[in-house]
């Protein structure tokens, strides 16, 4: 089932649940275009599904797909919210395929995605600086709003070759808790580069979270890194920082 409202002509709510057929995509296309043909206006989407919706048929994606690939050029933002792990990875995934600016927010964070749908642009990501003593080799951040390549080009990167003037390996702790949203695809491309760029610049590395997928995207890939790589929650902080000073 999918039902669709819309608190103002700017903004179309869609909650899917259970198992999607073809009717359902069939009544939300129906919803939207009747939507822009009445208004004049193509809405934002908030996207809220309750539990773990589903394609109940083969057909049901294909509908799903047509209606993405009707709407996609034209619909300005989408939101995602809920806590669901796999809503956490799509914006990366899906902002280079659809034209749409597309973010996810936790359950809690509703009213911030209604906020971000209503106005232009995103909101501004920061990797800011946590207070403290920090021994010189040591970076220690916490990510903040919606990160961009443009948050990479200007602050991150930047700090880690000043670092690297004068140490030949660094130390890292990024913190990540209520106050950070999503990142954009080219955020992760930026991420991935700086990687490649850095590979053995980094002595060891802290990730302080409760971000689910965030956890488990760190622990499946830490084997490969260099450098020691552990993951703290945010009650552990205090151990994080440290950890990462020695």
């Amino acid at each position: 089932m999918i039902t669709v409202n819309f608190p103002n002509p700017n903004l179309a709510v869609i909650r899917p649940q259970g198992a999607l057929d073809v009717a359902d995509f069939q009544r939300l296309t129906d919803a939207i275009n009747g939507h822009i043909n009445s208004h004049d206006i193509v809405p934002h989407l908030l996207i809220h599904p309750q539990g773990i919706p589903h394609w109940a048929s083969l057909a049901a994606l294909q509908r799903h797909l047509d209606f993405i690939r009707a709407h996609q050029k034209v619909i300005g933002k989408i939101a995602l919210v809920g806590d669901i792990g796999l809503l956490e990875m799509l914006p990366p995934l899906v902002d280079r395929f659809v034209s749409a600016k597309v973010r996810h927010f936790p359950e809690d964070k509703y009213d911030m995605a209604i906020a971000w749908l209503g106005k232009q642009g995103d909101d501004p990501g920061e990797f800011a600086l946590l207070p403290g003593e920090w021994p010189d080799d040591v970076i220690a951040l916490k990510i903040k709003g919606i990160i961009t390549a443009d948050d990479y080009r200007e602050t991150l990167v930047p700090l880690i070759e000043k670092k690297l003037e004068r140490h030949d390996k660094l130390k890292v702790l990024v913190m990540m808790d209520g106050d950070y949203i999503s990142y954009t695809a080219d955020a992760a491309l930026s991420d991935m580069r700086l990687g490649l760029d850095h590979w053995k610049s980094f002595r060891r590395m802290a990730l302080v979270t409760d971000i689910g997928w965030m956890r488990l995207a760190t622990r499946m890939f830490a084997p490969l890194l260099p450098g020691e790589m552990r993951i703290f929650a945010l009650a552990e902080l205090d151990e994080a920082k440290e950890w990462i000073k020695h």
